[in-house]
């Protein structure tokens, strides 16, 4: 096993906690130890790692963290020889971590990590491209646009940040949603919605959506779970859009905060979910992914799809 690490220093945990931790993985990593950058250095530094034969790969930091590593990885390493993947829960939001975290941090981790015996699970991240621009696609595990991205900016702003407990993103997201939604000129607004067109496997679902929400992971926090579907253990991005006006709208959220989906929800045309392999969107709204907030694309074409699977291991 050759192991590199990718460290953020500016997460919360790894500012709160100093920097000791990254002057031991520095000095026991030397160059395979890699400070966390824009999505162009990372992968720079990340092609390096494939080139020195690499086969696992510590990510250190939150979920956006987790985002550049994939999207670096995925851009580096060939589909057929995706490096094992160390997450280290040490963000602002470790949504991703409490599906697929490796359970310890520090130099805890390097350790157990090099005594080996150890778990493993695959999970396959969204791809998000922009048809018909020069951007490049970018990975992530939890995203969705429409009210959610509105959620996003208020969930992100200091006050919930400085108190909220970070491994509830989506539930802390969804409540501020209703928080909005106790004063009438918000309500208005958020329950009008966004126009949003979804095509995939052969359908099309085109009105306005209050929220849309998709991801790659098996289990969020708390046991929050907002979709739903006839094959639960098969791979795929499960989404889940609530059109605009949704009817019972309080009963829908607070059956699914807890991980259930009743008979009336799922036969309800106010509320769609699924699985698929790949789906096109056309929205004017801004799109989150892992908590990163990208613009609309002139024309508002987005794709997602099924990216490579990624073995992720656990202590």
């Amino acid at each position: 096993m050759r192991i590199a690490l990718i460290h953020n220093a500016r997460s919360r945990k790894n500012r709160r906690n100093g920097s000791s931790f990254a002057v031991e993985a520095q000095a026991l990593l030397g160059k395979d130890f890699v400070p966390s950058d824009t999505r162009e250095g990372t992968t720079e530094h990340v092609r390096q790692l494939y080139e020195r034969g690499i086969d696992t790969i510590l990510i250190d930091g939150g979920d956006g963290t987790v985002s550049t590593a994939l999207t670096a990885i995925a851009r580096a390493y060939p589909a057929d020889r995706l490096p094992d993947v160390v997450v280290l829960a040490s963000g602002n939001t470790n949504l991703i971590a409490g599906d697929v975290g490796f359970g310890l941090r520090g130099m805890d981790a390097i350790q157990r990590l090099r005594q080996g015996a150890l778990r493993s699970s695959v999970r396959t991240p969204i791809r998000l491209s922009w048809p018909g621009t020069d951007r490049m696609p970018v990975l992530g595990l939890f995203g969705g646009c429409a009210g959610y991205a509105r959620a996003v900016r208020i969930a992100h702003s200091p006050t919930v940040l400085r108190f909220a407990p970070h491994d509830l993103a989506v539930g802390i997201t969804l409540l501020s949603t209703f928080v909005s939604l106790m004063f009438r000129k918000s309500r208005e607004e958020w329950l009008r919605g966004d126009p949003l067109r979804i095509e995939t496997g052969g359908h099309v679902y085109d009105g306005q959506s209050f929220m849309f929400l998709t991801t790659g992971l098996s289990r969020l926090s708390r046991g929050i779970w907002p979709f739903w579907d006839a094959e639960p253990n098969v791979e795929g991005l499960r989404y889940l859009d609530v059109s605009a006006w949704p009817d019972s709208l309080l009963r829908a959220t607070a059956a699914l905060l807890c991980g259930r989906a009743p008979r009336w929800l799922r036969r309800h045309p106010d509320y769609v979910s699924g699985r698929t392999d790949d789906m096109t969107l056309v929205t004017e709204s801004d799109f989150v992914l892992d908590g990163e907030v990208f613009s609309a694309a002139p024309g508002g074409v987005l794709r997602l799809e099924r990216a490579s699977r990624f073995r992720f291991l656990h202590a």
